[in-house]
């Protein structure tokens, strides 16, 4: 066994069995311990994830804080990496990333990442030609639906606290150089199809990171932001001048409904259903 992963799932019927077949795809299954904690579900996620070879583990509750730590708690091999089911990744790739970990100082790692912005309005892919620039997006970054840590790695913390911005929270644990972005790996992320819902995503992603700062839970690795970090990317790359705009519209609008959640004391997760509507993968057997 060179590692666990972990995947957190609710209500994800459309997107498991595609996850799974590409983690499974061309990899022996005794070198992968995958655990899938459906929780909360009203669909026939665990059900397709049986399909597979791996362990499927039911919650009444719908938690992805919770479905985290119980997978923890089941999981007996590290490196772990914790996977996201609407991401896409093959299993070659995640052993890389966990044998990147077993075989360096490195105590958290991820694949490169690929936002699919295909069939997305102007305004997305925009936005993801400055995020996708920004210091946070390319310097080693973890999140975005998958992240990994070693043994050591895994001892920074107790337990994943119930939060929503989880990524952060396992960013901001580790310095610059305790991090590794790993070469010649690759997890493609679908992004929002709707601005709309691309504008809840970013709002979710604001509460999320108030919360643990007001919760003292974010330590070193905070994600910059401010003017002259966009300043510094659209100096780098002229082009990006026209894309800041809808960049910049859509993060006031999160921010501002951001502000107004938190006052409220809202703390729904604000899921994007639109990044789910690819094709499904639900009647194959893995081998």
């Amino acid at each position: 066994m060179r590692g666990t992963v972990v995947i957190p799932a609710h209500d994800e019927s459309a997107v498991i069995g595609r996850c799974l077949s590409r983690l499974l795809d061309g990899v022996d299954p005794v070198d992968l311990d995958i655990i899938v904690v459906a929780n909360g579900c009203s669909d026939d996620t665990a059900e397709i994830a049986r399909r597979f070879p791996v362990t499927v583990i039911e919650m009444g509750a719908a938690s992805k804080a919770r479905a985290l730590n119980v997978g923890d708690a089941l999981a007996t091999a590290l490196p772990r990496a914790y996977i996201d089911a609407d991401v896409e990744i093959l299993g070659s790739d995640v052993l890389a990333v966990l044998d990147h970990l077993s075989s360096t100082r490195a105590l958290a790692a991820a694949p490169t990442y690929e936002f699919d912005t295909t069939a997305c309005p102007w305004p997305i892919r925009a936005y993801y030609a400055v995020w996708t620039e920004l210091p946070y997006a390319v310097d080693r970054p973890l999140g975005s639906g998958f992240y990994a840590v070693s043994a050591g790695g895994r001892a920074r913390f107790e337990r994943f606290p119930d939060a929503i911005a989880d990524d952060l929270f396992i960013r901001s644990l580790f310095t610059r150089d305790e991090r590794a972005s790993v070469e010649g790996t690759v997890v493609r992320v679908s992004t929002a199809r709707r601005v709309g819902a691309l504008v809840e995503r970013c709002t979710r992603v604001f509460v999320g990171n108030a919360e643990l700062a007001a919760r003292d839970l974010v330590g070193t690795a905070a994600p910059p932001a401010g003017r002259t970090v966009l300043v510094d990317v659209v100096r780098a790359r002229p082009s990006l001048a026209l894309s800041l705009p809808a960049y910049l519209a859509i993060t006031a609008v999160a921010k501002l409904r951001a502000r107004r959640r938190l006052r409220s004391g809202d703390r729904s997760w604000g899921r994007d259903e639109t990044s789910r509507r690819g094709p499904a993968v639900t009647d194959q057997e893995a081998p």
